[in-house]
């Protein structure tokens, strides 16, 4: 195995095995678990949507909500300590680059997402079908048409929020490199959350037919330096539409997250080689 990919899966696996004993990851664990179970108890509060898409977007919407509060804390948590314990000077000491620190870090706290994504996905998934089986038994015995879900939809959406919270880790580490306190990095890091989750609306309002190239190109360039997180809000599409969604489209969906990630790693790991520690 090369080395350099040795040393970054090195720091990747110390950084999952410090992260999964934080007390912080087992609560929001907990505390997602929690709000998916309790999906079905709440669907009293639907006004006018099918059960199964009411616990699906419930329990979508803890998946999101909980995942990105664990990506941007723990992963300037993660960061940060290395930083403010010094043990980062020991380690970059070694035949360790910034780089492989860098890419080691978002890896493994990667990876403690998707754990986090695949128990939320599991416990959802399992919902869905209990209750799906009650209605279809209800559907039946009324002669109407039951509602179903798609367990291999349910698998892709898992997979893109997983893409969506990796683009996440990413944007963190690269305020991170950039900033001097885990509170500037954690504000920072949710603010751009919150902007990602409302690009879309700004693409609508400032993307309008100009005529000016120059002027058109700042606009498209502007309202894309940020990720549009809202292009990975397709579950319902993915777990209750009846045609499902083109391969194509979540092929595009996924390759945008993959390219964001890349950019801003590759953003980061130029801010952390300029940086004093």
């Amino acid at each position: 195995m090369n080395p350099s990919l040795q040393r970054t899966l090195w720091i990747s696996r110390v950084t999952f095995l410090e992260a999964v004993r934080q007390r912080f990851f087992a609560f929001l664990m907990v505390l997602g678990a929690a709000m998916v179970l309790s999906s079905v108890s709440f669907r009293v509060f639907d006004f006018g949507h099918g059960e199964l898409k009411f616990i699906a977007d419930f329990g979508f919407g803890g998946m999101f909500l909980f995942g990105s509060v664990l990506s941007v804390v723990m992963t300037a948590q993660l960061f940060f300590s290395e930083i403010d314990n010094k043990t980062a000077l020991t380690l970059l000491a070694k035949p360790l680059s910034r780089s492989e620190f860098l890419l080691g870090k978002f890896f493994g706290a990667w990876a403690v997402l998707g754990v986090f994504v695949v128990v939320l996905s599991g416990l959802l998934g399992a919902v869905m079908w209990a209750r799906e089986q009650e209605l279809v038994a209800l559907a039946e015995q009324a002669g109407k048409v039951p509602v179903t879900f798609s367990a291999s939809g349910l698998g892709q959406f898992a997979l893109l929020q997983w893409l969506r919270l990796g683009v996440v880790i990413a944007i963190v580490l690269t305020v991170s490199a950039l900033a001097r306190t885990f509170l500037f990095a954690v504000v920072v890091g949710s603010l751009a959350v919150v902007a990602g989750q409302l690009q879309w609306i700004a693409q609508d309002a400032v993307l309008k037919p100009t005529g000016s190239a120059l002027y058109g190109a700042f606009l498209w360039l502007s309202t894309r330096l940020l990720p549009n997180l809202q292009q990975f809000n397709i579950g319902d599409a993915l777990v209750l539409g009846a045609t499902g969604v083109p391969a194509e489209a979540v092929a595009e969906v996924a390759f945008s997250g993959v390219a964001y990630m890349v950019a801003y790693l590759f953003i980061g790991t130029l801010v952390f080689r300029r940086r004093e520690i």
